[in-house]
Parts: C-alpha cells; sequence; structure tokens
C-alpha cells in the first residue's frame, strides 16, 4: 500500500493524500485500519520501545535528556496551526517549568479557557509519542507524565520544535519552535525578605498577533468563518453555518471580540499572575472543603486566588478591640434594641413603620438605600437583618410578636461575643454552593479586593468572574445546564457580602481603617467555617 508522506502537518494534506489513492490503496488501507498495520516505522530520537511483548499500539515512555546544568530562559514562538494570517504568539518561559506548567502559560497566553484535554507530543502526526496527563493515566493510557518533564530537556536548540494539542473535538494543534536560549536572569526576590518576586518572574509575552479563537468555535473551519464574518461588518442578519443568527452570534462571542485585535498587556498581566508565590500560609487558615476546590483547579484558573492567599495579613490573629466589635455589630444591636421587651407585627406580619425607620437609621442603612425606610417590604436590607438575626438565634417569632431570644437578650449587651457569633453564622450560612461562593469572595476581600458598591456590579467587583469560572471548572452548573456565571455569584453572595460591609460601614467610626478592617473580618469568618 501506499505509504504517507512523512509528515502530514495539516487536515488538507491528509485530504490530498487520501484523493491520490487508487481505489485499490483505499481499500488495502481500510484492511490494514481494520486489522492493525505490522509495517512499523522506526520511533523517532529520544524513545525508548518499551515491552517488546506489549501491545505494538502502546504510547511509548520518552527517553528525556538531562537538563541544563544552569538554570535557562528560553524564547520560543507559540504559532496555531493552520491558522491564515496566523495566530502567533512569542514567550520568555523558564526552561525548568514542567509541561503541566507550560500548559498553564499558553493557555494564558493564546487565551484559551482551559475547558478542554490538552497533550504534548514530539510530532503532529498519530504515530508520534505523546506526554500524558494525570486524568490520561487514570483512563488507562500509558507513557511519561508531562509534570516529569521539563521544557529544557526537550527544546535544547534553536529550531527544536514541541506539539501542544487542545480540544481533541476542535482539534486545536500549536506549534512551539524555540528561538533563543539565555542564561536564567537572577531573582533578587522583594527586598528586606525572602522569597520569590511575582514582579521579577522572567515568564512574558514579547509580541504576538490576532486573537485566540473562541472556544467551542468548532475547528479552523469555524474560526475562519466567523473571522470573516466578523471583520465584514458582523451582520446581525446573516445565519451561518453552525445554524446561528448573526445577532446571535454576537452574543456568544466574548465581548469585544475580534480576530485582530492582540491584548498584549492583558496578556502579560495574566502570565504575571503564574508566577510562584507564597500561599501556604493562607491554604493553613481555609476550610477544608475550599482546600479540596482548589486542588482541583488549574494554575490559570486558580491564579487570581493565589494572588489573594499570597497577600499579607494572613498571619495576623483576628481579634477586634472593644469599639471595633462595637461598632461591626451596630446593626444588630439597633434591631435587638429596638425588639427590646417584644414587637407586635403588623397584620402582613412586618415590623411597624416606626421600628423600621429607627433600624433603617441606626444602622446606617439611608447612606445608600433608597426610600423613605419606613416599611420593612419596602426596605430590602431591614428585612433581611431581621431574617439573618433569626436565622442566628436572636430573635424570634411567638404569636404574632417578635421577642428576643434568652441568647439575644445576652449578647446584645456583649458586643464582642455577638461578634463572634455573627461571624460564626455568616461563615456558615446556606447551602454547599453558598458556602463555597461566600468563601471564595471572602479570600479575595482578605487578599485586598475591595468589598464593593452597593449593588456588587461596580469595578470593586472583578472577582465575580474569576469565582464563577472556578466553580464552573470544579463542575458546578447554572439552572440552564451550563457554567455559573457573575450574575449567579452576585445572587448567591450578596446578602453576606453586603452585611459584611454593612457592618464595616458602622465600625468606621473607630478610627480603623475600612479597608484594613474589611480583611480582617473576611480573614475571621474564614477561619470560623466549618
Amino acid at each position: 500500500m501506499s505509504q504517507p508522506p512523512e509528515r502530514l502537518r495539516t487536515s488538507a494534506q491528509v485530504k490530498a493524500w487520501v484523493e491520490s489513492l487508487s481505489a485499490e490503496q483505499v481499500s488495502g488501507l481500510a484492511e490494514d485500519m481494520v486489522r492493525g498495520d505490522d509495517d512499523s516505522t522506526p520511533a523517532p530520537g529520544g524513545v525508548t520501545g518499551g515491552d517488546p511483548g506489549g501491545d505494538p499500539g502502546r504510547n511509548p515512555d520518552i527517553e528525556l535528556r538531562e537538563p541544563p546544568e544552569r538554570p535557562v530562559l528560553l524564547t520560543v514562538r507559540i504559532t496555531l496551526d493552520e491558522t491564515d494570517p496566523p495566530v502567533w504568539r512569542r514567550l520568555t518561559i523558564p526552561g525548568d517549568l514542567d509541561l503541566g506548567a507550560v500548559h498553564d502559560v499558553l493557555q494564558q497566553a493564546m487565551g484559551w479557557t482551559d475547558s478542554h484535554l490538552h497533550r504534548f507530543a514530539l510530532g503532529d502526526d498519530h504515530d508520534s509519542p505523546y506526554f500524558v496527563t494525570r486524568y490520561d493515566l487514570e483512563e488507562g493510557d500509558q507513557g511519561t507524565l508531562e509534570t516529569d518533564a521539563r521544557l529544557d530537556q526537550l527544546l535544547r536548540q534553536p529550531g527544536d520544535e514541541l506539539v501542544y494539542e487542545y480540544d481533541f473535538g476542535d482539534g486545536w494543534t500549536h506549534t512551539l519552535v524555540l528561538e533563543q536560549v539565555d542564561p536564567m536572569p537572577t531573582d533578587p526576590g522583594p527586598e528586606g525578605g525572602a522569597g520569590p518576586n511575582p514582579a521579577a518572574y522572567p515568564l512574558a509575552c514579547l509580541a504576538g498577533e490576532r486573537a485566540c479563537p473562541p472556544e467551542g468555535v468548532g475547528g479552523i473551519g469555524g474560526y475562519e468563518e466567523v473571522a470573516e464574518w466578523v471583520r465584514g461588518g458582523a451582520d446581525p442578519e446573516r445565519r451561518l453555518s453552525n445554524e446561528l443568527t448573526g445577532r446571535e452570534m454576537r452574543e456568544w462571542l466574548p465581548r469585544d471580540w475580534h480576530p485582530d485585535e492582540f491584548p498584549l498587556e492583558e496578556v502579560n498581566a495574566g502570565l504575571a499572575r503564574l508566577a510562584p508565590r507564597d500561599v501556604d500560609l493562607a491554604m493553613d487558615e481555609l476550610p477544608a472543603d475550599l482546600v479540596h476546590l482548589i486542588d482541583r483547579l488549574s494554575a490559570v484558573t486558580r491564579s487570581p486566588l493565589h494572588a489573594w492567599l499570597s497577600a499579607p495579613g494572613w498571619d495576623r490573629p483576628d481579634e477586634f478591640t472593644d469599639a471595633e466589635a462595637l461598632g461591626l455589630t451596630t446593626p444588630f444591636r439597633a434591631l435587638l434594641d429596638a425588639v427590646d421587651e417584644g414587637v407586635t407585627l403588623t397584620k402582613a406580619g412586618y415590623l411597624p413603620p416606626r421600628l423600621v425607620e429607627r433600624i433603617f437609621t441606626e444602622a446606617r442603612l439611608a447612606e445608600d438605600w433608597i426610600g423613605k425606610g419606613n416599611r420593612e417590604d419596602h426596605t430590602p436590607p431591614v428585612l433581611e437583618l431581621r431574617e439573618q438575626s433569626r436565622r442566628f438565634g436572636l430573635i424570634r417569632k411567638a404569636k404574632g410578636r417578635l421577642l428576643l431570644t434568652a441568647n439575644g437578650r445576652q449578647l446584645r449587651e456583649d458586643p464582642q461575643a455577638l461578634l463572634d457569633l455573627v461571624l460564626s453564622r455568616l461563615a456558615n450560612d446556606g447551602d454547599e454552593f453558598e458556602r463555597l461562593a461566600v468563601a471564595l469572595r471572602l479570600v479575595a476581600i482578605a487578599g485586598g479586593h475591595p468589598i464593593g458598591e452597593r449593588l456588587g456590579l461596580g469595578e470593586g467587583n472583578a472577582d465575580l468572574d474569576a469565582i464563577a469560572l472556578m466553580l464552573s471548572v470544579a463542575g458546578w452548573r447554572g439552572s440552564d445546564g451550563g457554567g455559573v456565571d457573575r450574575y449567579a455569584i452576585l445572587r448567591t453572595t450578596f446578602p453576606t457580602r453586603n452585611t459584611v460591609r454593612q457592618m464595616v460601614k458602622c465600625a468606621d467610626a473607630t478610627g480603623t481603617d475600612a479597608a484594613e478592617l474589611g480583611r480582617r473580618v473576611a480573614r475571621a469568618m474564614l477561619r470560623r467555617m466549618d
């Protein structure tokens, strides 16, 4: 049977070769596929043959060269195969990164979302040996684990190549070509201390062109069609081959996506988040279920989390002065003081208007809530405060009256104990999804992320998308079966986050920096999670 050319790099080349075969050759090819072709080609250099008595189709182990004696910095060009004009990036990558870490780098640099399987291989044909992931091993595959191979063991001389495949459905194949090898620059570390300095980490994108194709676009063919449609003005009435109208396609595409735009600064900001960070101290403060979730995330997905976990302050105790405890518990004490010896609710089951207005004023809700604040059904913050106090065991309802519990009577005179209860109950309120979503927002706040605006949609809440992606990658799904979106995180975490924000605002008269107090409250809540 006619043997294929040595390198069939594209689907068009494969198609052309098959079309060049005679009917007899095609028949022979089919027979070989059924019985397995015994005419094997020599293994490429650097590959051991494995067990001669084993499966002849087995992915062989890859014999790795010794790493360089001294650390090196590799300048590598990554091109997305079959794109014309090409989608490419030029990166400087520390040579001692293992291929698992290089996968994270490529995802960030290209613009993928790490939503599909991937593979590194020594060539781009089906017979080329490849490195296996932990998922491959769990599925029964064999070969050399990608995390056991360093990039500088594979790319040694300018011109050396490595193939990276992503999303086997759409079939994105990337070729990595080594362009330059330099000594690794010395990392001075942070001034006055030990440990890595993320700002000095030599991972960077030097140049590139064109945007990453959208995930799930349908491979090269789908990408080319969508790119041509966008370049042509993105006609909303045009129906594309995937049956979507132009209007539907624009809603499906990433916001402001254009095939010819390349956000270099955004890429480098993402790569900077992959720099090694010391997060061990903070991880020890987190609840076990959150640690388990974090361990399941890729480096790209958890990079914002590592930035928060490496922020200063995780080693500080969560002690609050008496003045701080008094200020932080103001909203709850305002409600407990209003209930006092008992309150008769209206026929509709609400607090009387005069008490709603009193709580509204004393809890400082009037500063950022519209309305007069004298009707509980029109003042959600007061209604939520009442419901939280009931869940926390501070008040109870009996025969149309709202009463303090024994715990409520005792704790309204002890702000420190009341604060401890409120933080503990806030931290453990809700189902599993709510706990994890709230815990991630608390990590963001503890790591220096602003608590945000009242409605939770301002620039201070850029953490929403990152948290939504983390929970989606961990397997959580929205009501429509798709991944979790930022609005689900907002809805789920808003009551707790807004209560924390309100508590901190009421304590700002103590002279404590509000942002720092918010970080301390968030850390205290994380330490109280069961």
